[in-house]
Formats: structure tokens, sequence, C-alpha cells
């Protein structure tokens, strides 16, 4: 079970600063995800959708979120429209939909902060390792029983109240396309764990999360 979360590990390489470089594609579910790894503050990530031929559209990061109350993960700069996702990682090296934002139509870069605006009661309660997901509008999560989110208007943060919602990330569809991005998060940290304790990664955070479901 551990031998996926240790190649995440690996993937990486950590700068000196609070910034994170992609370096390497970061893959596009949690068992390709790409772990931060560095000592304290992490402030941005920077990378690239599909840069190169038979790249992803999707790029995913392990981040640490020390501080539910005032983390916040938002887009400085895209080359495409942009949605942004976060995931809870399991003790059973799954992801669980928690919160996602699409960028709106009038060029407002999308944004996520703890808790949901769509009255679903999503939030992220508890420090912990979680998946961080970007990709290009027309993108979506999905589990086995379809679509995780349900957007409905423009802007809202979304609570996982998809028909499949209840169930774990296992992949996207629908069109996008490609281009750099940088990432600004806040109330986090660098995933500060040795590949020899890979395993420590599976320390997931927990989400208080009521869901609404929608006809």
């Amino acid at each position: 079970m551990y031998g996926a979360m240790a190649a995440m590990v690996l993937a990486g390489s950590a700068l000196a600063g609070p910034d994170w470089v992609e370096g390497t594609d970061a893959g596009s579910t949690l068992s390709t995800a790409q772990a931060v790894l560095g000592v304290g503050q992490l402030t941005t990530i920077n990378g690239r959708l599909g840069a190169r031929s038979g790249e992803d559209l999707e790029d995913m990061y392990l981040i640490r979120v020390t501080s539910p109350g005032t983390f916040k993960f938002e887009l400085l700069n895209s080359e495409f429209d942009s949605s942004l996702y976060i995931f809870n990682v399991t003790l059973g090296n799954e992801a669980f939909g928690l919160l996602g934002n699409l960028e709106t139509l009038d060029g407002v870069n999308a944004v996520l902060t703890s808790s949901s605006t769509d009255g679903t009661g999503a939030q992220i309660t508890s420090p912990g390792v979680y998946a961080l997901a970007i990709t290009s509008s027309g993108r979506i999560p999905v589990s086995a029983n379809g679509s995780i989110f349900n957007f409905t208007t423009l802007g809202e943060t979304s609570g996982a109240d998809g028909p499949g919602g209840l169930l774990p990330h296992i992949g996207w569809i629908g069109e996008g396309s490609g281009g750099s991005y940088t990432m600004k998060v806040s109330g986090t940290t660098f995933v500060d764990v040795p590949a020899p304790a890979a395993a420590a990664l599976l320390v997931g955070g927990l989400v208080t999360l009521g869901r609404r479901r929608r006809a």
C-alpha cells in the first residue's frame, strides 16, 4: 500500500525557499501526485499542464495544511481557464473530493478557501496532508459513480455533491487545454517527510462534509 506514496515522495525536488516548481510532470491522481517536499512555509506552486507530448491535463500535489482557518488556494496567473480542487487523503490511500472552484467568465481566477459556498457545509476542519489539483475548465474529476462535484453558479465553491461525491476519485473526463500557471497557497507547509518514512503521508486531513444532493 505504501509503494505508490513512496514513489510520489521520490518524484519531487525541494527548493530552498517557499516556492515549488513542478519539474517532472505531476500526475493526475493520488497514485501519481507530486509530493511538495521541503521545510517550512509553502507559498507558491509553479507548473505547466500538458507541457510535453503524452502528459495529462491535470496536476495534483500533496501539501500539508497547518492552519485550516487561513487556508487559501488561488491562481495568480494561468494560460488557460482554470479549475481548482482539494481532496482528502485517507489512510486507505484514496482521495475523496472536498472542495472545488471554477474560473468565472469575467476572468476572475479560481480560488479555494477552507469552506464551501453552495450550502453543502463542506469545510476543512483539521490539519493534515491533502491533495491539491489544478486543471482547465471542461475537465472534471470523477469517481466510479460519475462527477464528484456539481456546480450550479459561477464562482461557487462546491462541496462533493455530485452523483460520484461519496466515492474516491479515479480520474478525469471532458475537454481541456494546457499551459503554464502559478498558484498561491496560504496556511500550508511543505510535506516534510523523508523517503523512508513515506507511509507518514497517509495521515490525511479530516473534513466535515454535509452533502446536499441536488435534483
